[in-house]
């Protein structure tokens, strides 16, 4: 059993890896994120392959996922309802708003992105790849949610996301990104007391953002964030109060009509 659950791992690690950025890699560097050797890797991306979650390059050697799993992904949500019924809510607090708006589910102990909505008109318009997982302790949507959780989850989670770790800061963050445990205690706080998680030049250089979690309102269960998003220029302190207000009203909606069962309760974790 032990066995099994750890090439089960491994399996869902390439995945994870793989649909990162939706580029070739070269075996050494896919052996080198997983921790494996080149031989244990490379008999573990020949078995996907053969399962058909995996490609192979024949002139380059290099892998990719397929769109098994894209595929998959679509046949589900298509199934739930989910983004049908979420994005009419983020087209409109886009349009009021007039700044990128961004929907992130709770999966597991993480969030991920999932849907989007541009009120930008085009010009100075922040347009990030909607892919991946925000970094929990540099973005107004991480803070949000870290923010609905004890202290010792959230800095569990903080840490096991990049929290302290210099190298993974400097790729994946901006210049103003908590470093600390201290610092993101402060943070939190004050996310519990404002009602609404900032970031500003955390995730990038030049950005703001501010967000609120979505709770389905009888358990009061988290079931994701909702955030707005733009240059730092247009996005000043005096419209805060403003951007929250639009956030609580998405956020009251989407917990209403959101048809998804995701699990236990993100605070649980």
């Amino acid at each position: 059993m032990r066995l099994v659950k750890g090439l089960l791992e491994r399996c869902l690690q390439v995945i994870e890896l793989l649909a990162v950025e939706g580029q070739w890699r070269r075996l050494s560097d896919i052996a080198v994120a997983l921790d494996l050797q080149k031989g244990p890797a490379h008999r573990l991306l020949a078995e996907m392959t053969t399962l058909g979650w995996i490609e192979q390059d024949a002139e380059t050697d290099r892998y990719r996922l397929t769109l098994k799993l894209a595929l998959l992904g679509q046949q589900y949500l298509r199934g739930t309802g989910l983004l049908g019924i979420v994005q009419p809510v983020l087209d409109e607090a886009a349009r009021r708003c007039g700044e990128l708006v961004r929907l992130t589910v709770v999966q597991g102990d993480a969030l991920h992105w999932f849907a989007s909505a541009q009120g930008a008109r085009p010009g100075l318009m922040y347009q990030p790849a909607l892919n991946g997982r925000p970094v929990l302790h540099a973005t107004a949507n991480g803070k949000a949610w870290l923010a609905t959780m004890s202290n010792e989850a959230a800095i569990q989670l903080a840490l096991k996301n990049g929290l302290g770790q210099p190298s993974a800061l400097t790729k994946l963050v901006g210049p103003r990104a908590v470093q600390t445990i201290d610092e993101l205690l402060r943070e939190l706080d004050s996310t519990r007391t404002n009602g609404y998680g900032l970031a500003v030049e955390e995730a990038e250089s030049g950005v703001k953002a501010i967000a609120t979690a979505v709770r389905e309102p009888e358990s009061q269960r988290v079931l994701g964030t909702i955030s707005i998003a733009g240059p730092l220029l247009r996005m000043g302190t005096e419209r805060d109060a403003e951007f929250y207000t639009l956030l609580r009203q998405a956020s009251g909606t989407l917990g209403l009509v959101w048809p998804m069962d995701n699990g236990p309760a993100a605070n649980e974790v």
